[in-house]
């Protein structure tokens, strides 16, 4: 039995981001292997381990509490903080959040358990590969491109959100593993240009629903996502520009917001319902009649794009909002071009309930040899049995 050591800076359970998402399925992927599984939640202070998460993992979860990037100033890393603030819209060093006190933390870790394979997430905490003993296999799951990631925020008129650096912080990163895992095939041909390290492309690992999940009765568009700019400004162009057009058509038509996005639409608007954080979204899934993501721009894989093919339900999308998923356009799933054709789908759609079960049947059609592809690809890069 290999035993792995998942790394990551969000948490696993409650599951309310794709972040999150992406951990809580990797390691339900792993175990489907028959391999065990621990995590170390790089915490930052003022949160705590929720409950979840401790009935999950129990004696296999492993916290370290660290350096939130704002602690920097108090630890008087000058040349970051300057950084910082002074171009917040600009790169950042690829080490900027890495707290050195983690490093012993995780020598010790690795000393206790033995484990076999690290899977870390996000190029921004690399350095940590380095405090592991050569015979381990060191995997960095990269989640998204952080190269000149702020130029794209800029580019629509946004402020920089999350993290970026420069290629050569990226190269550095990567470098430092013996495998990078890139979430979508674009991905991976960029970080193949900036290192010879092995990239494999691993998806969205969630299992997908056995059977498609009911048409719907009531027609509902849901959207379930985190308060991320790229979110915010996707939904704020959906209410503005693509709602209205649809509840001319469809009078009782609503919008279904979930996720810390509600936070984001407070003032109350007719047809629009915030349910705030839920876990597990399978209800919500089951009751709506259409999933939509309508953001406008963003890098990386549109986890919630995929959780919409998993749950078999249909799903509406922009170009950007299908990245990663190209081959599905069309049959699994509805690809819109402007706000005019995003609200034709949707329409259509929300009238038509067979229209409904149909393409909901392909999505999770789609969704199985999606899974199946993904899977043996994490077994492969591990050089783990893939499942039968």
């Amino acid at each position: 039995m290999t035993k792995v050591l998942l790394v990551a800076p969000v948490p696993s359970h409650p599951s309310t981001t794709g972040a999150s998402a992406r951990i809580r399925h990797m390691a339900e992927a792993l175990q489907s292997l028959g391999h065990e599984v621990h995590f170390l939640h790089l915490q930052q202070p003022l949160r705590t381990a929720s409950r979840a998460m401790h009935d999950h993992w129990q004696d296999r979860l492993h916290v370290f509490r660290g350096l939130s990037p704002a602690s920097w100033v108090a630890r008087g890393r000058r040349k970051v903080v300057r950084a910082i603030g002074k171009t917040l819209h600009l790169n950042l060093p690829v080490d900027s959040y890495f707290d050195p006190a983690s490093a012993g933390y995780v020598r010790q870790l690795v000393a206790r358990h033995r484990f076999d394979v690290a899977i870390l997430s996000y190029v921004f905490y690399s350095r940590l590969l380095e405090s592991m003993p050569a015979a381990m296999l060191k995997v960095i799951d990269t989640h998204d491109v952080f190269a000149d990631r702020y130029r794209l925020y800029r580019a629509h008129g946004q402020p920089r959100e999350f993290f970026s650096t420069s290629p050569a912080g990226e190269r550095r990163a990567l470098d430092r593993a013996d495998i990078a895992l890139a979430i979508q095939d674009s991905d991976a041909v960029y970080f193949r240009s900036l290192t010879k390290r092995r990239v494999v492309v691993v998806g969205h690992l969630a299992a997908p629903a056995v059977t498609p999940e009911p048409s719907a009765t009531a027609p509902v568009m849901l959207f379930v996502g985190s308060a991320m700019g790229i979110n915010t400004h996707g939904i704020a162009w959906f209410v503005d520009r693509v709602l209205p057009a649809v509840r001319r058509e469809v009078p009782d038509a609503e919008l279904w917001l979930v996720g810390s996005i509600c936070g984001r639409f407070k003032r109350a608007r007719p047809g629009i319902r915030r349910w705030g954080l839920v876990d597990p979204l399978d209800d919500l899934y089951r009751r709506s009649a259409v999933v939509i993501n309508p953001q406008q721009f963003g890098t990386g894989l549109s986890i919630k794009c995929v959780d919409a093919l998993l749950h078999g339900r249909p799903l509406v999308t922009t170009i950007s909002g299908a990245r990663g998923l190209e081959d599905g356009a069309g049959t699994a799933f509805l690809q819109a071009g402007s706000a005019e054709e995003f609200a034709e789908l949707l329409v259509r759609l929300l009238r038509d309930a067979g229209q409904q079960a149909a393409l909901g049947a392909r999505a999770l059609e789609f969704a199985r040899e999606y899974h199946q592809r993904n899977l043996q690809a994490l077994a492969a890069a591990l050089s783990l049995p893939a499942a039968p």
